[in-house]
């Protein structure tokens, strides 16, 4: 392991809804995961991958495997999906074991895409909580790398900078919200461009004229900018989800 949470999810076969749960909290990030099968089958089911992508998920290069009972032990969290797996406590294991008894449209007459998409809106939703609860954050990390700035709320003396202002404001806001989001000052704090390769190789090509830079996981997704809160709320997957749970209707 990797030092991050770690899950280990399990169905019976380790075609469908174990295989959705590791796909979803992989594009979270910031916890090691792996699925198996108490009774595997050969192939992932082709309608779990296509819902899954919907989400922007993958479940590429993904195969079934047979549980081993002793991997068991090594994980923080192992979330049994469904009544008809069963997982036994093992010797040793620091973890816990959990069932999730996941939403079944096919009980309600409900079938194929439509049935599927409802499946993974709520192994979504549980996802959310689980990561939630295993990293002690809401969302993704941001981290604003700003350039060297006397006063980064925007206030200088008699000289105002709107854009600092309304992003400082917006700043706050989404921390009262729980999200986990920083700011660096080059001025004040040159060691964390220089620590973080993604920044140094920013500054490299662009300077600091390029600044500010904005990353969420270590992937750039604004430079030269403050994006405003609506865009902040969006990057931290705000919105009543972290970006897994469809905003569009399923059906």
């Amino acid at each position: 392991m990797s030092g991050q949470p770690s899950v280990l999810f399990v169905c019976v076969k380790n075609g469908g809804k174990s295989q959705i749960a590791a796909a979803l909290m992989r594009k979270l990030g910031g916890v090691d995961v792996a699925s198996a099968g108490t009774r595997p089958g050969s192939v992932v089911n082709e309608e779990a991958a296509a819902a899954v992508a919907e989400l922007g998920a993958s479940m590429a290069g993904m195969t079934p495997r047979l549980l081993d009972p002793a991997e068991v032990a090594g994980f923080d969290r192992v979330v049994v999906l469904g009544t008809e797996a069963v997982v036994e406590p093992v010797a040793g294991m620091h973890g816990r074991i959990e069932t999730w008894i996941t939403d079944e449209p096919s009980s309600r007459g409900i079938e194929g895409m439509e049935r599927m998409r409802l499946v993974v809106a709520d192994i979504a939703s549980r996802v959310e909580t689980l990561y939630e609860e295993l990293t002690g954050r809401r969302g993704p990390q941001i981290r604003v790398f700003e350039p060297a700035l006397c006063c980064n709320t925007g206030v200088c003396g008699t000289d105002v900078d709107e854009a600092l202002v309304a992003f400082t404001a917006d700043l706050e806001h989404l921390r009262r919200e729980g999200v986990d989001i920083e700011r660096r000052n080059l001025a004040n704090d040159p060691s964390a461009f220089a620590e973080n390769p993604v920044v140094a190789g920013f500054l490299q090509v662009a300077g600091s004229a390029g600044l500010p830079l904005v990353l969420v996981d270590q992937i750039t997704v604004a430079t030269g900018r403050y994006p405003d809160r609506a865009e902040l709320r969006r990057l931290a997957g705000l919105g009543g989800d972290l970006g897994l749970t469809p905003t569009r209707g399923c059906c």
